[in-house]
């Protein structure tokens, strides 16, 4: 404890050496209370969001598609009005023309963090594969598949975006084996039901 007390002291007279010590008694404490609460908030996200899922789908407020109004994109705002605010009575501007720097960086923050937010969102959904798109593919068996519903087998389909291989069943009743030409008659996350294109089927 004495140790951690010695820390403590150390970076409070660190950031008072600097005048980066928040305090609630000036407009200037007040905007460097605003960025470090927001810093202190962004940076454990970021170590939260590597970490675990915390910070994903979970955390948006308002749009959990596009991700415009998360939380992140709140701490960003946060960031440029403490930080933008501070930097600005720093530098010997009023308190109004403070708030309205801190006002205008917060804004650009928010749209610059909700605008990867949103690029993030898409390239998530651009990623996901719909199963049920795979209904009516044909592909192959890649890992001969049991009869009458049995687990085991494998097929590759070419779908647009990919090649995908997948566990795959059939109700038939004979094995299905390796490069056997199929269709998907059903599909869910998990595994596909397939059956056998035969001959005739092709040459139509």
């Amino acid at each position: 404890m004495e140790v951690l007390s010695t820390i403590f002291d150390w970076i409070t007279l660190a950031l008072k050496a600097a005048d980066l010590l928040p305090d609630f008694s000036s407009p200037r404490g007040i905007f460097c209370t605003i960025a470090w609460l927001s810093t202190v908030i962004s940076l454990v996200m970021l170590v939260l969001s590597i970490f675990s899922d915390f910070g994903g789908e979970g955390m948006d407020v308002a749009d959990g598609d596009t991700g415009s109004f998360s939380v992140r994109a709140l701490v960003g705002f946060a960031l440029g009005l403490g930080w933008g605010g501070f930097i600005a009575i720093q530098s010997g501007a009023g308190v109004g023309l403070s708030i309205m720097v801190g006002l205008m960086l917060g804004a650009i923050m928010f749209f610059i963090v909700a605008g990867i937010m949103r690029a993030i969102y898409s390239l998530k959904a651009d990623g996901s594969l719909n199963y049920s798109s795979l209904v009516g593919m044909t592909g192959t068996v890649y890992v001969t598949i049991p009869p009458h519903g049995e687990p085991g087998g494998q097929v590759q389909v070419a779908h647009p975006s990919q090649m995908i291989t997948m566990p795959a069943v059939q109700e038939g009743d004979t094995p299905l084996p390796a490069m056997t030409r199929i269709e998907v008659v059903a599909a869910t996350t998990y595994q596909l039901v397939v059956r056998p294109i035969s001959s005739t089927s092709t040459s139509k």
